[in-house]
């Protein structure tokens, strides 16, 4: 893949200069998408100072990037940006590690040309503009990728917690606030599926964090948009001993309700399941992650080690958790445990479930993930699924090593 770094910040003034590295606003007044003649698209953002961004397009589906340290999109409604037909949707949010990302879905190939930010000498405001210009779709295949080490440059630090009395041998449990930042998840009226994970994700490592001999690590601590890989990296270089990945997707045909707990398959356990994986892949697609060669090295050689030696640990953990959940009163799904293809949870060597905390399409659902009750009885679950798990997983141990 060729990298395509299309352009950095050129600092015009001094005022600018010393303003660089502050918190730039958008004024959405100001900013626009419109088409001009011959299909090209005039794209302006105006902010409150000149920032270090980076432009870049990527392929399946086509879509145009911008990376900015750092821009605050307060007050900026797509449907007031976008007066394009070229730009089908628009999602903008804070990318993490002081950068923040808009992501354009484009019709047709295009490519940015005539970009330019304009910084007033008097106060340092500035303006960048460009215009989206339709290009032959194997140019724009040639030269579309991520820009030299961005894939990396987002990885913020995770939120690490310690138990009391914490020895060396304690368990680490890295839980995942799905989504976040440019990646709402799914939407219910004001309700996103990031921000009421990130509340879950909270309330769960308070109810580990009061029992000794578990530690716990949060993969985000605020709504920023990490991609999957990063996750998984970030469970490794922890040396997690569980991972669990929280979310609360949306159906739009037909009704699910309760929890449900998700291990690792290459073969879906059901074409929900199979569906569901693949939107939770593509959100991070639309997001301006390109997933088409990520985790190849784990899918191919670790995924075998999780079938031999890693998938009765899994399957013997989700078992444990929807246990716990119904112990705490929590009702789960018909069908609690099933199986999936979440790049998510090919962290193989590691046991890794995805709990769906519910689905935000169903009211009663959706009541209960904004219930401060309900998710202590959640939490409950967890750390009763995890401790029973644990304590079975050692009395194991010895008899799985002979």
């Amino acid at each position: 893949m060729r990298w395509a770094l299309i352009c950095v910040l050129l600092l015009t003034s001094p005022v600018a200069a010393q303003n660089l590295g502050g918190f730039a606003r958008v004024d959405p007044t100001q900013s626009q998408a419109k088409d001009g003649f011959f299909g090209k698209t005039h794209v302006t953002l105006s902010l409150s100072q000149g920032v270090p961004y980076r432009l870049f397009h990527l392929t399946d589906p086509n879509r145009f990037v911008i990376d900015f340290q750092q821009v605050d999109f307060a007050g900026l409604l797509p449907e007031d940006f976008d007066q394009s037909d070229q730009i089908t949707a628009l999602r903008y949010g804070a990318l993490g590690n002081g950068w923040s990302r808009m992501v354009f879905d484009l019709t047709v190939p295009m490519r940015a040309r005539d970009v330019s930010l304009d910084i007033a000498n008097d106060g340092g405001a500035a303006k960048l503009s460009f215009t989206l210009t339709p290009v032959d779709a194997d140019e724009f295949a040639k030269s579309a990728g991520h820009p030299e080490q961005a894939q990396r440059q987002s990885l913020p630090e995770p939120s690490l917690s310690y138990a009391p009395n914490s020895q060396d041998d304690d368990i680490l449990v890295v839980l995942d606030a799905g989504h976040g930042g440019l990646d709402p998840g799914a939407v219910a009226g004001p309700f996103k599926e990031s921000t009421l994970m990130l509340a879950l994700v909270r309330d769960v490592r308070e109810a580990l964090l009061r029992q000794e001999g578990i530690n716990v690590a949060l993969t985000r601590n605020s709504d920023v948009f990490i991609s999957l890989e990063e996750r998984v990296s970030m469970a490794y270089e922890l040396g997690a001993d569980v991972f669990i990945s929280l979310h609360a997707d949306a159906v739009t045909l037909g009704v699910a309700r309760g929890v449900t707990v998700y291990s690792l398959s290459d073969q879906a356990s059901d074409e929900a399941s199979e569906l569901l994986a693949a939107r939770h892949d593509r959100d991070e697609l639309l997001s301006g992650v390109d997933l088409s060669e990520a985790d190849d090295e784990i899918a191919n050689v670790l995924l075998e080690i999780a079938r031999n030696e890693n998938a009765p640990r899994i399957k013997r953990l989700a078992e444990e958790l929807i246990d716990g959940f119904q112990a705490n009163s929590v009702k789960v799904n018909s069908r609690p445990h099933r199986h999936a293809a979440f790049s998510v949870l090919k962290a193989a060597d590691i046991p890794s479930v995805l709990i769906e905390a519910g689905f935000m399409s169903t009211s009663n659902d959706l009541k209960n993930l904004q219930n401060t009750e309900w998710r202590q009885k959640f939490a409950q679950g967890v750390v009763q699924g995890i401790l029973t798990w644990s304590q079975k997983e050692d009395i194991l141990a010895p008899k799985l090593r002979q």
